[in-house]
């Protein structure tokens, strides 16, 4: 045996020897390819991304602001020089109102006079002489009834001219609000800027982006692409917006470079110490691999001749420590199972218990799987939560083993199914738990409460929209009380007969497990006048009542 572990604990040195220099610069290779591909990849794609999502976002609230425009020209103006202004209002409102803010909409005459502003103030460049041939005056005069975008001291505006039989009757100039625009824009750690068609910057989270005249600075007005900027290099992405903007997005390279090549520095190093370590450690590594493996076989021969008491203890590696948890967990697994089957042998009543529970778990997660598959298919967000919250409840039902819990644990893990049930459905569900502090800390069977509330939903809705249920918890001398009602369907006298006759018997041999499981395991585990009752009225819902002993942990008052 000592001559096979010393064989086997040689070749392992000098495989590690053969194969782990080249394994090691192969990959770090890889590594570094890969970092930098992703990197390069990363950094065009999100900037070209948000700048494609802001340059949407301005092209749909431009899109608003020319129909305005063309809704005042078309129902609010007429040839007499009358304006509608409450019609103009309500444009406004319905068009603009999502964005917080409606923007300043001015009518002139040809001579310029303010016919109708819907903030009240007029900026001057409107209606002083020396601006008509300039800015958007001056646009607006170029467009001849086309509509125009203009940056006029500061302000971003739209403009068109209002022609009839070939004369200029009005002119609508809209004043685009900033904080909208900036909204779009965003405020991202990359640099953007929004200008006009000529170069007039608008909006920018940079000074350097533009020049001392407020235009975009000539070097960086330029297509998608690197581009170098004295000592740094960036990568811009440039869209022209439907309305006359055009958005730059930009992200400085430079850092991000002397991160990857810091990063590319520590992964070199640490290429290089593994190597090192490697090469030193391989007869150490060996002679403790071979160690592991023959405790590994002399606990096994242990377990073969009967002994389940002994442990394996492995450190080695991860791998081997996962062998020895892995192989103690099942001895200490297989005496639990043991016992288990010897109390069970014994107790029938314990395996009829067990039986039951068994019905219940499956019974919940088919349901709740069911709804998550239809919710997925409407809101995805909303699947994802119930998946969360299901993974809760899974932990709680199938983790912990105990038969009993404290009330408010078990209550805790009710809020996961109610969130499933609210996302499922929102307004027409309805729910109020009313249960005093005073019994939070008794004991009570595991996943009792939760099966009241899925029977109230599965049978309470039939035809109604909503439903509302009451879930209450009290004390009566050494009994607890819970009673779960709810304004459903209710049930017919039929069917509840069948229900309560199901109920007295030991076995049952119809469809219907929710209420006959929750009172049979209430009747084994307790002796005595416990146990689930039922009453109700055909389309005035139902009531269900559990009673059980007042009980504490031993160490509980």
């Amino acid at each position: 045996m000592n001559r096979d572990a010393d064989c086997f604990r040689e070749s392992i040195r000098k495989t590690f020897i053969r194969y782990s220099m080249v394994p090691v610069v192969v990959v770090a290779i890889v590594v570094l390819a890969i970092i930098g591909f992703s990197w390069t990849y990363s950094v065009t794609y999100m900037n070209g991304k948000d700048n494609k999502e802001t340059a949407d976002k301005l092209t749909k609230v431009m899109n608003v602001w020319c129909s305005v425009l063309d809704e005042v020209e078309k129902e609010c103006l007429d040839e007499d020089g009358n304006v509608e202004k409450e019609r103009i209002y309500k444009i406004l409102y319905d068009s603009c109102g999502e964005y917080g803010e409606t923007g300043n909409l001015v009518v002139l005459s040809p001579e310029q006079t303010v016919l109708f502003s819907s903030e009240g103030d007029v900026p001057y460049y409107l209606t002083l002489p020396q601006y008509s041939e300039w800015g958007i005056l001056g646009s607006v005069s170029a467009a001849e009834g086309r509509k125009a975008t203009a940056l006029t001291e500061g302000d971003l505006c739209i403009g068109k001219g209002v022609y009839g039989d070939g004369v200029l009757r009005y002119i609508l100039i809209y004043i685009v609000p900033e904080e909208v625009v900036l909204q779009a824009a965003g405020t991202g750690e990359r640099y953007i800027a929004v200008t006009d068609r000529n170069g007039w910057v608008y909006v920018s989270n940079n000074k350097k982006l533009s020049d001392t005249y407020g235009k975009i600075a000539r070097e960086y007005d330029k297509d998608t692409g690197y581009i170098k900027v004295g000592r740094k290099v960036f990568y811009l992405s440039r869209t022209d917006v439907e309305g006359g903007l055009t958005v730059y997005t930009l992200d400085d390279m430079s850092n991000y470079i002397r991160v990857i090549m810091l990063l590319i520095g520590v992964i070199v190093t640490v290429f290089i110490g593994i190597v090192i370590i490697t090469y030193k450690s391989t007869d150490a590594s060996s002679e403790k691999y071979t160690e592991d493996i023959r405790r590994i076989e002399s606990a096994f021969e242990a377990v073969s001749k009967g002994d389940l008491d002994v442990t394996l203890h492995t450190g080695s590696s991860r791998e081997f420590k996962t062998i020895g948890n892995d192989f103690n967990d099942m001895l200490e697994s297989l005496k639990e199972q043991i016992a288990e089957n010897r109390e069970l042998a014994t107790d029938v009543a314990f395996a009829q218990l067990k039986q039951l529970e068994s019905q219940l778990n499956p019974h919940f997660l088919f349901n709740t799987l069911d709804n998550i598959r239809f919710m997925a298919k409407i809101d995805a967000d909303a699947a994802d939560k119930m998946i969360v919250s299901l993974s809760g409840i899974l932990r709680y039902t199938i983790r912990d083993k105990r038969e009993e819990v404290t009330l408010r644990e078990d209550l805790s893990n009710l809020q996961y199914y109610l969130n499933i049930l609210q996302i499922r459905f929102n307004k027409r569900f309805q729910y109020r738990i009313d249960i005093g502090e005073d019994i939070m800390d008794c004991l009570i069977p595991k996943l009792l409460i939760q099966p009241l509330l899925e029977n109230a939903i599965k049978h309470g809705f039939g035809e109604k929209e909503k439903l509302s249920v009451v879930i209450r918890g009290y004390q009566i001398t050494d009994k607890l009380v819970f009673v779960c009602e709810d304004d459903g369907a209710g049930i017919s006298p039929e069917k509840l007969k069948e229900i309560k006759d199901t109920l007295e018997n030991e076995t049952n041999e119809t469809a219907h497990y929710g209420l006959y499981n929750i009172h049979r395991r209430i009747r084994l585990m307790y002796k005595g006048d416990y146990g689930l009752d039922i009453e109700g009225k055909e389309g005035e819902g139902t009531l269900v009542r559990i009673v059980l002993p007042r009980k504490f942990r031993k160490n509980d008052d």
